[in-house]
């Protein structure tokens, strides 16, 4: 399934749904059943592990690396054939495909989230375990509509501010079926206060114990988001206690080898939750920033770290060798030996095929996330001395130089470091910028020869201020959907 489709159109499609077997890796993605099939616990589980399949649909691919090229984390290569190119100079409108796609399908998977949730009630059971069953799959949704909830708000609406969320615009909730829906726009409150709701509402049906490298949501997840929400939420001393409450049971990879699996295997202890694929069921690759050709027996990226990136990391600091590939790159007619190439997506070996290689499992959790949430809530709260203290945690995990006697701006300016340093590629970097409320300047390239230099590729300065820290909504919504308020 890879056409686009307008939220009108989604609501319409409401009863066309994934057909699939209770295994994930069973899963076809693009079956489907009829939403009248509600008869069964087995038919709440096929349509449980459809929305599984939908989840995934929204990971990973450009669903991640799209809003990373925005910011000033990466370098386009002369040879990167304008893949990306509106978005990374900033000349993107609100008919840019990739948004599109972005905004359309997270709201596909929110429409059969309630769609379950409308219906999983009329189920009859007749035992204790199919009561839970059902509770655990009706706790899910609930979690999954939160997430896409909060991964459009992220986008398309503006940073959470206290002082201002209850007129700030937020996103159209959209949360039972009605196919003649033209929804308007919630305020950006309303919609934090659906998803903290979606969260309570999850915490109260699900059950599933937290595990390492599970592929269903779980109650550790559940912390792990709202920590994650309540960061945004400026709701500080909260996601310092629900990030306390992962660190606890997720301990941090410590080696490289330990590290190059979860990056190449997508095995860790760290990993809360990890978006299954199998070799025959594959979705959202990653063939830009290494993309090995045989032809030229090198690598052929369409973008590449910035050297003030690479620069962040110390010499003992396991990251470095891991994150990132010191290889031979060639761009256009120029190659190079020493140019670093971002290297979290290398390709599982197990999710190859023979004429394809660069998938991996997305993991929208890892505990070390709840250590830059509560080092930074902890610094926003005026509790420097714990942020410190989490901050450091991170930073021995990954053997990096653990800094004292920081406070205020320096402390800040590092925990800022830390996240580029960890999360660098995953789709991160734009939400901090937003969240902190800073501009960017591209600067310090690794090597010049290979890239795509200029105004708006190597030289480009974005102000906070900029509007198009906001994404658009797509033209066709707004066509279509006259109570939608653009954004621009």
């Amino acid at each position: 399934m890879n056409k686009r489709i307008k939220i009108s159109t989604i609501i319409l499609a409401f009863g066309a749904l994934f057909l699939s077997s209770c295994n994930l890796d069973e899963t076809p993605n693009d079956a489907l059943v009829t939403s009248k099939a509600w008869k069964t616990v087995s038919d709440a589980g096929n349509f449980r592990t459809g929305i599984y399949a939908s989840f995934k649909n929204v990971n990973g691919g450009k669903y991640t690396y799209t809003s990373d090229y925005q910011t000033d984390i990466l370098n386009a290569t002369s040879g990167f054939g304008n893949r990306g190119g509106d978005i990374y100079t900033w000349n993107f409108t609100s008919s840019q495909t990739d948004i599109k796609d972005i905004y359309e399908y997270n709201y596909y998977c929110i429409n059969q989230c309630d769609e379950l949730l409308d219906n999983i009630d009329n189920i009859a059971t007749t035992t204790d375990a199919d009561k839970a069953t059902l509770s655990n799959y009706k706790g899910e949704a609930y979690l999954m509509r939160a997430m896409c909830l909060h991964s459009l708000v992220l986008r398309f609406a503006k940073d959470y501010e206290p002082s201002t969320a209850s007129t700030d615009l937020g996103l159209p909730l959209i949360l039972t079926y009605d196919p003649s829906a033209k929804p308007a726009r919630s305020t950006l409150q309303a919609t934090y206060d659906q998803i903290q709701s979606d969260i309570a509402s999850a915490r109260r049906y699900l059950s599933t114990e937290g595990t390492a490298n599970s592929h269903y949501l779980t109650k550790d997840v559940i912390d792990a988001f709202q920590a994650r929400v309540d960061l945004y939420e400026h709701k500080y001393t909260d996601a310092v206690n629900l990030a306390s409450e992962v660190i606890a049971k997720y301990p941090l990879d410590t080696n490289v080898t330990a590290l190059t699996t979860m990056w190449t295997n997508d095995a860790s202890n760290e990993i809360l939750f990890s978006v299954f694929q199998s070799s025959s069921e594959q979705k959202n690759d990653y063939p830009n920033y290494l993309n090995y050709s045989t032809g030229t027996s090198s690598f052929q990226p369409d973008f590449v770290p910035t050297k003030w990136v690479i620069d962040l990391y110390g010499s003992n600091d396991i990251r470095k060798s891991v994150y990132f590939l010191k290889d031979k790159l060639t761009s256009q007619e120029t190659t190079v030996s020493d140019v670093y190439m971002l290297n979290k997506y290398p390709g599982n070996p197990a999710l190859q095929t023979a004429s394809y290689q660069y998938y991996n499992m997305e993991k929208p959790f890892r505990a070390a996330e709840a250590y830059l949430i509560a080092a930074e809530a902890s610094y926003k709260a005026g509790d420097a001395s714990s942020a410190l203290i989490y901050l450091n945690n991170l930073k021995t995990a990954r053997k990096a130089d653990v800094v004292s006697g920081l406070s205020g701006d320096a402390l800040f300016a590092e925990i800022k470091n830390e996240w580029i340093r960890e999360f660098i590629g995953e789709g991160q970097r734009l939400n901090d910028l937003k969240r902190w409320h800073d501009g960017f300047i591209r600067h310090d390239t690794q090597d010049s020869s290979i890239l795509l230099s200029g105004d708006g590729y190597t030289n480009l300065t974005v102000i906070s201020s900029n509007k198009k820290f906001v994404w658009e909504f797509p033209a066709n919504d707004l066509k279509a959907n006259k109570n939608l308020i653009s954004n621009w």
